[in-house]
């Protein structure tokens, strides 16, 4: 009996040691956590204490009147760590000042789900993210002194997605909706560039922004905006230049089935422009405009300073005063959408959706 014991233990033991080898090194032990409506501290904790693949959850409304809200730790690639709204989401108002940011992803392998992020004007920015790999879900930021979304610091591997940002730049002067990367005169480490990219917008809408509803900086690249709406709402935006609806230095972009629409200035609706950045490297090429609409601008549909763009014919446009191109606009090269390949990557945002 002690034998047959003995052999059982060893089984049992070389079983679980077997068990364990089948595991990833670095197994994390998940958790969801509750965060009770209108308890930022709670939120915070849950921030600092977070292990890859927790999920924290807030609903109902979340008043901040002690600057940003930030994460601490970084999840992994098996592990993402998820801030999620449940039972109809949940609305972060800022009453106080929040510095540069409202929400701050600082750290890689994060998901945002179901909330809303409304400044107030009590920050520059909503949502910037400086971190790598992740999804933001159903996200609406409004009431910006700044961009509504920022991502920057070479941040990759991105999929922003059902997301709005609306009446940014409320109270300042910039107010991008959406914007990637940074002007080469504030790149960090100048004169590296801000190497932002593999990133996609699907089904993401700019409403009533102060400037451009997208902007992609120099030195960013593989950028797509699927299923887009730039809607300014008859606004003239406030600037002379950043009042276009999607406005492109980057190389690698591709804007496909996305409307602009209303805009009362003089911009236009797809702006691009090739640019040699401090760096000495010039900036701005492979831009592809897929199955686009314009509709009812008092400027032009494009502007581009160099021919290599492709336009596929497949566009419309309506109600465009300025026409197809703006005054002194070269003219970009046409295809057919039969010849389109949409750009893939491995990792997120990289899935075809066409």
């Amino acid at each position: 009996m002690l034998r047959l014991s003995l052999k059982r233990s060893l089984v049992f033991l070389c079983g679980f040691i077997l068990v364990l080898a089948c595991y990833p090194s670095g197994m994390v032990h998940a958790a969801t956590k509750s965060v009770p409506a209108g308890d930022v501290a709670t939120l915070r904790s849950y921030l600092s204490s977070a292990s890859p693949g927790d999920i924290i959850e807030v609903t109902g409304t979340y008043n901040v009147s002690d600057g940003t809200i930030a994460t601490t730790v970084s999840g992994l690639a098996g592990g993402y760590i998820t801030i999620r709204g449940t039972r109809g989401g949940a609305t972060f108002n800022f009453t106080a000042s929040a510095g540069n940011a409202a929400f701050h992803i600082k750290h890689n392998y994060y998901k945002l789900e179901n909330i809303t992020i409304n400044s107030n004007s009590q920050s520059n920015k909503g949502l910037l993210i400086e971190a790598s790999h992740g999804y933001v879900t159903n996200v609406t930021v409004k009431n910006t002194k700044g961009e509504g979304f920022k991502i920057r610091k070479n941040s990759q591997y991105w999929l922003i997605s059902s997301s709005t940002a609306q009446s940014t730049g409320a109270g300042g002067k910039f107010g991008e909706g959406f914007y990637v990367g940074d002007a080469d005169q504030n790149w960090t480490t100048s004169p590296d560039p801000d190497q932002s990219g593999y990133i996609t917008f699907l089904n993401c809408s700019a409403i009533r922004t102060v400037n451009d509803g997208f902007d992609f900086k120099e030195g960013t690249h593989h950028i797509k905006v699927v299923g887009g709406t730039v809607d300014f709402q008859n606004t003239v935006p406030e600037s002379s230049v950043g009042n276009n609806g999607i406005f492109m230095r980057a190389n690698g972009v591709q804007i496909i089935n996305t409307t602009v629409k209303n805009n009362a200035s003089t911009g236009q609706a797809f702006r691009t422009s090739k640019t040699t950045a401090s760096d000495g490297v010039s900036y701005g090429s492979n831009l592809e405009l897929k199955n686009v609409t314009a509709s009812n601008l008092s400027g032009a549909m494009i502007y581009t300073n160099y021919s290599s763009n492709k336009l596929y014919t497949d566009y419309t446009m309506t109600g465009v005063a300025g026409g197809l191109y703006a005054s002194g606009s070269k003219t970009a090269t046409t295809a057919s959408p039969s010849g389109f390949v949409e750009m893939t990557w491995p990792g997120e945002g990289g899935a075809p959706v066409m």
